[in-house]
């Protein structure tokens, strides 16, 4: 017959041996639990999240309102366009896109002209400008040439249009298939099916019939 010692013993290793066993239903069933929540994608869905990646950046595009244009020409004479707004080519960075471009320019004498269109494309590096659509030449008080299409020199003031053109000017008119001007300006060349009208001029009592 045991001692009153060795039963307590006993009763000491069978309170432990509970307490471990409750602690280890418990950490069973925590396990099930965290087995679970990840099969369920809940346990993957608080753990932090990797930031996504930005989009590829974009190369920069030069964009302005009121664009402005300026130089000294070969005669040593400034000129300027203007357009209502401007854009850089996406694909050469060397063009720049114009909205109704405007442009001045000047003859060493001091002679001035201008020249307008809907659109433009400036070459930086070349210093050319394309015009395209309603391509309106003038020179004020002289004439004024309207075309289709123009192609400007900017430091040589020589333009060359391949579009029909059609001029005006205080005593006639003059059509023609093409039209240059060369020697900084000084030089106009009609190319091509020219076609002229000279109005007489008006003498005195041709007003009343």
């Amino acid at each position: 017959m045991s001692s009153p010692t060795d039963q307590a013993r006993r009763a000491v290793r069978r309170a432990g041996l509970a307490k471990a066993l409750t602690w280890l239903a418990a950490a069973l069933g925590l396990g099930f639990v965290l087995v679970f929540l990840a099969q369920a994608g809940l346990f993957t869905a608080m753990l932090p999240q990797e930031p996504e990646a930005p989009p590829p950046a974009r190369a920069d595009q030069i964009t302005a309102v009121e664009s402005t244009i300026t130089g000294i020409d070969n005669e040593k004479q400034p000129y300027a366009v203007t357009a209502k707004r401007g854009w850089q080519d996406e694909n050469t960075p060397s063009l720049v896109h114009l909205v109704e471009p405007a442009g001045v320019f000047r003859r060493a004498g001091g002679t001035e002209f201008t020249i307008t269109a809907e659109t433009g494309l400036f070459d930086t590096e070349a210093r050319k400008l394309d015009l395209t659509g309603n391509v309106v030449l003038e020179q004020k008080d002289r004439f004024k040439a309207r075309m289709e299409r123009a192609n400007v020199v900017m430091e040589e003031k020589r333009l060359v249009s391949e579009s029909p053109v059609a001029v005006t000017f205080p005593s006639g008119t003059i059509n023609a298939n093409g039209m240059q001007i060369t020697d900084d300006g000084a030089r106009i060349l009609f190319l091509n099916g020219v076609r002229t009208r000279f109005d007489a001029p008006q003498t005195k009592g041709d007003a009343n019939p």
